[in-house]
């Protein structure tokens, strides 16, 4: 099980699924955190959800079955996919290195990013990245 390094799960779960004594990291794929580990080192800091300090989001990160936040089937109800906001770089010239660098080591779980809004959505679907880019959708 991977854990990140520069993440807390209360910054990845809505305000209702956490609990300080229970592990829950087993919701998420481990491709999504250690990608956000290596997204952390190069890019800087990246805020998820804010709740924990009285923030208004939290659903960012693990969204639940039932919570009307995104599409049913969202990647983030199956524990791949994250919204990230940037605070060091801008989302544009994190989101044009991605498709830029598709193959580099870092971005190598990453097989789906939004355009067009204002954060970083990234996510490790089933996507053949390989013979079809990155899949880049619009909300």
């Amino acid at each position: 099980m991977y854990q990140p390094k520069y993440f807390k799960l209360y910054e990845l779960l809505p305000k209702e699924l956490y609990k300080e004594d229970i592990n829950l990291w087993f919701i998420f794929d481990y491709r999504l955190l250690w990608t956000i580990d290596r997204l952390r080192i190069k890019w800087g800091k990246l805020i998820v959800n804010t709740w924990y300090w009285n923030g208004q989001s939290q659903y960012r990160g693990y969204r639940p079955f039932g919570c009307n936040v995104g599409a049913k089937l969202s990647q983030h109800k199956f524990g791949r996919a994250i919204d990230l906001i940037p605070i060091e770089a801008s989302v544009d010239e994190i989101r044009a290195d991605i498709i830029d660098k598709k193959f580099n080591p870092d971005y190598q779980h990453i097989t789906c990013i939004e355009e067009d809004v204002s954060w970083l959505h990234i996510d490790c679907r089933n996507w053949d990245k390989r013979n079809n880019n990155v899949l880049i959708i619009k909300p």
